[in-house]
Formats: C-alpha cells, sequence, structure tokens
C-alpha cells in the first residue's frame, strides 16, 4: 500500500493482480527526488513525502502499515480528511485468471512433461484439475477488503490488469505525475505455466466456486468467464 503526501493519492494492494509491479512504479512519488530505489521487498517506510508499506514475508513486530493491508485500516491510520481529500485505486483481475495465478504461485503442480503418453497427460491434468478445485475450497484468494468498506466500493478509480500499461498511464495523468514504461518492473512472473489457460483448468465445480466467491466482482467490474475458454470447460 502507498499513500503520497505530496502528489495526494493513495494506493491499496491487491492479490495476484500485479499490484507489487503497480505498487513499485507509484512508489517514487512517496519519497523525495532521488531516494528511490526499485527493490522486490521493501522495510516500511514513512516521510513527511508518504508512506511505503512492509512488502516481504513477514512483517516485523510493530509494523503499521503492510502490502495487503485493508482499506479500512488504512483510513483509520491516516485519518477521514486525508481518506476522503486523495485521490484513491488498486488494480482488478477477472477472477477467473486471478484464482489461476494464485494457484501456481502457492504450489499448484505444472502440467505434465510432452513427452508423456496422451493417456499419462490425460490423467495428470485431471488430477491438476482435481487440486485446484481443493485449492479453491480452502484458499480462494478474496480480498475485497483492499478495495470496500462496510460493503460498499470505496475508492476512486481501478486499474485493470488487462491493460495495465494503459491504465497506470490514465492514472499518471490524472495524479498528475509522469509515465516511463522502464519504472514498470515484472515481478512475480513465471510460476503460472503458459499452457495454464482457463478453459484446460476449470471445470464445472471449479467455476461454480469462482463465480459464488466472487459474485460481487463479476457484477460490478463486469468481468466474465474468458470467452474463447467456455468450450473447453468440462
Amino acid at each position: 500500500m502507498l499513500v503520497s503526501h505530496r502528489h495526494r493519492f493513495i494506493y491499496t494492494k491487491t492479490a495476484k493482480t500485479g499490484g507489487t509491479s503497480v505498487e513499485s512504479f507509484f512508489e517514487r512519488f512517496c519519497m523525495p527526488d532521488g531516494a528511490w530505489k526499485q527493490l522486490h521487498a521493501r522495510d516500511e517506510y514513512v516521510s513527511e513525502h508518504g508512506i511505503i508499506g512492509f512488502r516481504g514475508k513477514e512483517p516485523p513486530s510493530g509494523t503499521k502499515w503492510w502490502n495487503h493491508m485493508p482499506a479500512s485500516a488504512i483510513k483509520a491510520a491516516v485519518g477521514d480528511t486525508v481518506w476522503e481529500s486523495y485521490f484513491k485505486f488498486c488494480v482488478v483481475r477477472n477472477p477467473f485468471e486471478k484464482c489461476i495465478s494464485a494457484f501456481y504461485f502457492h504450489g499448484g503442480v505444472r502440467h505434465a512433461s510432452p513427452r508423456l503418453t496422451k493417456d499419462t497427460r490425460h490423467d495428470e491434468l485431471g488430477a491438476e484439475r482435481q487440486r485446484f478445485i481443493e485449492f479453491l475450497q480452502h484458499k480462494m484468494p478474496v480480498d475485497r477488503d483492499t478495495y470496500m468498506i462496510d460493503g460498499s466500493f470505496c475508492l476512486d478509480a481501478m486499474i485493470r490488469y488487462e491493460v495495465l500499461e494503459t491504465d497506470i498511464q490514465r492514472i499518471c495523468d490524472r495524479i498528475g505525475v509522469p509515465y516511463d514504461r522502464k519504472y514498470v518492473p515484472e515481478f512475480k512472473r513465471g510460476f503460472r505455466p503458459p499452457d495454464a489457460t482457463a478453459g484446460s483448468l476449470y471445470t464445472r465445480r471449479s467455476r461454480e466456486l469462482v463465480e459464488r466467491a466472487f459474485a460481487f466482482e463479476l457484477q460490478f467490474f463486469g468481468y466474465r468467464f474468458p470467452a474463447d475458454s467456455d468450450a473447453e470447460c468440462r
């Protein structure tokens, strides 16, 4: 999460949406000129210029600001005046894709080697689909507390993962900061195999689980199951 007093914006960080890359891009506007350095993990930073939440595996004891901090906690910490007057945004992503990304990030098994037989690959894919269902039943990546308070969307804008660069530029224009593609890193790539598509991984059961858990996002943000995957879903 970020708070920029220099440019009067607040960024709440969602999971498996490219959020770390977006957070890294906007961090430099929360620090004095020349102080920023691109880092994957980051200690909590607080100054008159802004705030950068801790980003890493486990926040140290006493940490006040951390990466996936709920919007309500940020609001309580900055106060109503700052919260209401600053421009607030986050990144959102199609929930069906978000769940696949979370599955592989948290240890989902890659597809079988193409050197194996057709029947063996079919069996491996069936097992992978079952593991995906089990993952959704226990680790569904629902994090709407980062953009909702008391059941309502509480931010001013959103960046869509599907048009990330275009929307980052739009936000830059809105808050009056320069856009430069070289400052958008590609963190946390490589966990999801390229052939792990919605059509290959989802079954009717896993699709139902996501539709139920992300009913708000599907309606409010206008997402649906990827169109080119409908025929493949079993």
